[in-house]
């Protein structure tokens, strides 16, 4: 299996290199796409080692303990666990996704906060949350199953995405698209980002913040932009940080879910009492006004 793997992980691998040369050959892009294989691959290589996941299941459990986190991770039983095998306790209950609508609807706050707390504030995030991985207990607390794939987020980056999440759904896109984008590597940090900020503005607003929950109506807007979305990629140095494929996989996955119990729902606004919370705790109240007061006027 781990050669069969091995081989398609050069081979795509020998993709991102023929991108990244591409890139290099007809737009102002900064390469990316090997970086974001090499996130990829050492996320499938630690799925193949049952030790590095009951490591990371047994760590996940202390750290949601720790903050009293309202969820359930099962018990690995070592004595019984190799590289090759693991055995974890057994947990009677349903899919998240198969679950009754209203219990959807009463789960997705935690859902959302669990998978913040890993992101802005752990520092290590479950990164394939998709239905099969999200129970549902008998007593109704929510589950979360298979810590093969996880990825790391270094501090610099969660207090960036902490920020990024406040100034975004303040509307201070000067100080998201000047500063935050910079510290999260989507833009180079010598980058006068005068030009690129009227861009960008119009696709975090008409992208994100005013495309709704729909999927459809996501879609529609995103065809609207797509010009401003391709002068981005050609015409800027615009990069990729590999953790975040992860992120927006996770994050997808999650939005999913709570929208079958809740058409309404919103990852953005659900987001931002978290980010808030975590803003107050990293910088203090002091701190968190003179971030809604600050307004980047220049793009150095």
């Amino acid at each position: 299996m781990q050669r069969k793997v091995s081989l398609d992980l050069f081979l795509l691998n020998k993709y991102g290199e023929l991108m990244d040369s591409l890139c290099n050959i007809f737009t102002e892009q900064i390469p990316y796409h090997v970086n974001f294989i090499d996130c990829f691959s050492r996320g499938s290589y630690s799925e193949l080692d049952y030790e590095k996941e009951a490591l990371n299941q047994k760590q996940f459990k202390k750290e949601f303990q720790k903050r009293k986190c309202k969820v359930h991770v099962p018990n690995v039983f070592d004595r019984f666990s190799a590289r090759r095998v693991i055995t974890t306790e057994w947990v009677d209950g349903v899919k998240l996704a198969d679950a009754p609508v209203g219990q959807i609807r009463s789960l997705i706050p935690v859902g959302v906060e669990l998978f913040l707390t890993q992101l802005l504030d752990m520092g290590k995030f479950h990164a394939d949350p998709h239905p099969g991985n999200l129970y549902v207990t008998r007593d109704g607390m929510l589950c979360l199953l298979d810590f093969g794939l996880c990825a790391e987020v270094d501090e610099r980056s969660r207090h960036a995405m902490t920020t990024a999440i406040v100034h975004l759904l303040q509307g201070d896109f000067d100080t998201l698209i000047a500063k935050d984008a910079k510290k999260l590597g989507f833009l180079p940090e010598h980058l006068d980002t005068t030009e690129i900020k009227p861009v960008l503005t119009k696709i975090l607003t008409q992208g994100l913040l005013e495309s709704g929950s729909s999927m459809q109506s996501r879609k529609r807007k995103l065809m609207e932009i797509s010009s401003e979305l391709n002068e981005v990629f050609f015409k800027y140095p615009f990069s990729v940080p590999p953790f975040f494929a992860l992120v927006t996989r996770g994050l997808g996955l999650l939005e999913g879910i709570a929208l079958s119990g809740d058409p309404d729902f919103d990852i953005f606004n659900a987001s931002y009492p978290y980010a808030r919370k975590r803003a107050v705790e990293i910088f203090g109240y002091t701190g968190l006004r003179k971030l809604r007061r600050q307004v980047t006027n220049i793009g150095a």
